[in-house]
């Protein structure tokens, strides 16, 4: 006998439709796994990174000082020199282990006028805010202080504190208001920073260690970032030779740091030979790959630098072995092949894109190229966009890895993919440049005829890179991409959005807050996708009805609710009506019941067809069969009693005590809202 079969329930997206549906779920994963996120939270992965730095934390002199503003006025500025640390004291400063409380690091945005505005509606209740204006330029900055003011009475009037970074060359345009808020902070002792880095991975060098020279020199003007990674790269070597000690560990870790290394830039000097000087490019490029993509590389490298072929015989010509051992680079472990020295990798790489700056452009393509067309295994793609990423970065050109990523994924293909994600990554989380690139990106998603591919690698980016330090720019830059999606694509924006906004309560109101702002018009929403958003972050919120009890979030879930009832056809809203009243109804949400549903029947009082199609559909929902049934009825009665207080007729519905039982009164016997043309339909 054939049962059929029956789907219980589906771990995947579930084509309901019409027409093909995409699903990229294997290049997401991938993308996360690249990224280095694997799925995680980004309020923990924030969390981790906050913890990291608190554990190492050296605080510089003057902190103590900065700490008494922030409690007595709820802001501080600190200014510092470059390298000095100043943005982790400033995390530092808002940084509570045991508090529970996030920071939220705001960006200024670009204004219609050229300026730079600061979102005051991102401001919530006891926020803990962050701006670093440390690389603004001195025009923008004498405009921003104006929003500077106007923010201060927002994060006070909300409870919030706010601590702002400036660069020593902003001082002089400070307020006399800001200026007496102003502390300068001093870099804390180099020494001490490495130690404590090296203490809390088990490593205790003796106090003469640190005072080799080369050491010595590092430390006396290095950035507070290069100390770190100079422990950190200890800590890898440590790990890689167990037997060994600090003096074994430091020096090739520290030669991968400095920019003078006299050793590495004699290797490239004494190159005098076009094709030599390719294949140590190459090398130190796929640093670790087979012979085999060695040479189709060097091969594609000098084909873009069109570089005069050898007109020998093949057979005249050094085989590729000798020319990697003259290289000093011969194929060694598992037939790979590196080079003998530390450290070369990153000098080699360095001295090209630092010296032949009219060729960046041939090596951007080249990288395309390989990535493209080289039959590189997961590894050596992310090693090279890594690589081209750094290289990239240091020499001030990050529009480089967005042009990458746009070349990547124009033919909608998805195999590349996360090597997009990787390299726009790589943009987002850089010191310096990542606002640049957070500004590209939100450019780009403001279009709405992006490849699919694109937008599915800047879905991942915002929602596991950006969303941890700086969620709400990843927010906006989720609902322009959730608002471009259509039925063919299946809805990765829009799940990551609902993801991001009801992870935590002020980023729902945020996104309430667009809703409401921007995609309202007085004719409804302001398109079907924006009706799509609000239902799904309905259904979204219902789940976790703690995020629909703040005030503000209630307002604007009333205005939306509002705008659907008014504008919308029953059958799109009535399935998300029934969630709420489930959610509502639930035992574990019965806290939470009157704000679910005073706040629904304040959105369809003044409509009377929605009012009596919502009571309609409680009366519906009421009566189907269940064990849960006494439990939906009362529900039902404390909707009809919210709807009726709601349009005037009679008063608001009591909370019942805790544990009271639900009330027996049948939905049946419940008059109906005022509305005559609107009568209960038979279950």
């Amino acid at each position: 006998m054939d049962l059929g079969t029956f789907v219980s329930r589906t771990q995947a997206p579930f084509h309901t439709g019409s027409g093909d549906q995409h699903i990229y779920i294997a290049a997401m994963a991938e993308a996360s796994q690249r990224l280095g996120t694997h799925g995680k939270d980004p309020r923990s992965l924030a969390e981790e990174q906050l913890a990291f730095a608190y554990q190492r934390f050296v605080p510089p002199r003057r902190l103590g000082e900065a700490r008494r503003l922030l409690h007595e006025h709820r802001i501080a500025v600190i200014a510092g020199a470059p390298g000095s640390g100043r943005h982790t004291a400033a995390q530092m400063l808002l940084y509570e282990p045991t508090a529970g409380i996030g920071i939220h690091e705001v960006d200024p945005e670009d204004g219609e006028a050229g300026g730079l505005t600061l979102d005051r509606q991102a401001v919530a209740d006891g926020d803990r805010l962050l701006l670093d204006l440390s690389d603004c330029q001195t025009t923008r900055f004498a405009g921003l202080q104006s929003e500077l003011s106007a923010f201060r009475a927002v994060v006070e009037e909300r409870g919030a504190r706010l601590v702002v970074v400036l660069s020593p060359h902003l001082d002089e345009l400070l307020t006399a208001e800001l200026r007496r808020l102003t502390v300068r902070l001093h870099r804390p002792r180099a020494d001490h920073v490495l130690m404590r880095h090296l203490r809390r991975a088990h490593i205790t060098p003796p106090p003469t260690a640190l005072t080799a020279p080369a050491l010595t020199h590092f430390l006396a003007d290095a950035p507070m970032r290069d100390i770190a990674r100079l422990a950190e790269g200890v800590r890898r070597a440590r790990d890689d030779v167990p037997a060994g000690t600090f003096d074994d560990w430091w020096p090739d870790e520290l030669a991968q740091l400095r920019e003078d290394d006299p050793e590495g830039i004699e290797f490239v000097d004494k190159l005098t030979d076009g094709r030599q000087r390719a294949l140590a490019l190459t090398v130190a490029m796929l640093h670790g790959s087979a012979p085999d993509t060695i040479y189709h590389a060097v091969t594609a490298l000098l084909q873009e630098l069109k570089h005069p072929e050898d007109e020998r015989p093949r057979l005249d010509r050094a085989d590729l072995n000798t020319e990697l051992t003259k290289l000093d680079c011969p194929a060694g472990r598992g037939g790979r092949v590196r080079f003998t020295e530390p450290g070369r990798v990153r000098t080699v790489l360095a001295h090209f894109w630092s010296y032949f700056p009219d060729l960046r452009p041939t090596f951007r393509t080249w990288v395309a190229h390989c990535v493209r067309n080289l039959r590189l295994d997961r590894d050596e793609r992310d090693r090279v966009i890594e690589r081209f990423a750094a290289q990239a970065l240091r020499t001030g050109q990050p529009e480089e890895l967005v042009s990458l990523a746009r070349e990547w994924t124009a033919d909608g293909k998805q195999e590349l993919m996360p090597d997009a994600a990787q390299a726009l990554a790589a943009g987002v989380r850089h010191d310096v440049h990542g606002r640049a690139v957070r500004e590209w990106i939100l450019a780009d998603v403001r279009q709405r005829d992006l490849p699919r591919t694109y937008r599915l690698a800047l879905t991942v980016v915002c929602s596991q890179v950006m969303a941890v330090g700086h969620p709400d720019q990843a927010l906006v830059r989720l609902h322009h991409l959730a608002r471009a999606e259509d039925d063919r694509d299946g809805p990765p924006a829009l799940t990551a959005l609902l993801s991001l906004a009801t992870s935590d309560r002020r980023l729902c109101v945020l996104l309430l807050t667009r809703l409401t702002s921007y995609g309202i018009r007085p004719t409804g929403f302001r398109s079907a996708s924006e009706s799509r958003i609000f239902l799904a972050l309905a259904d979204a919120a219902a789940g976790r009805p703690a995020l629909c009890t703040d005030h503000v979030a209630r307002r604007r879930l009333t205005e939306c609710w509002a705008t659907v009832f008014a504008y919308g056809a029953h059958e799109e809203w009535t399935p998300h009506v029934r969630t709420w009243l489930s959610a509502a109804g639930a035992a574990e949400y019965r806290a939470h019941r009157d704000a679910l549903l005073t706040t629904l029947a304040a959105a369809a009082a003044p409509y009377p067809a929605a009012a009596g199609r919502t009571f309609v559909v409680s009366q519906r929902w009421a009566l189907a069969p269940g064990d849960d049934r006494a439990q939906r009825r009362d529900t039902a009665e404390h909707y009809r009693r919210s709807l009726g207080a709601a349009q005037g007729i009679g008063p608001a519905p009591e909370a019942p005590p805790s544990g009271a039982p639900p009330s027996e009164t049948p939905p049946s016997e419940a008059p109906p809202p005022a509305d005559p043309d609107v009568t209960p339909e038979a279950p």
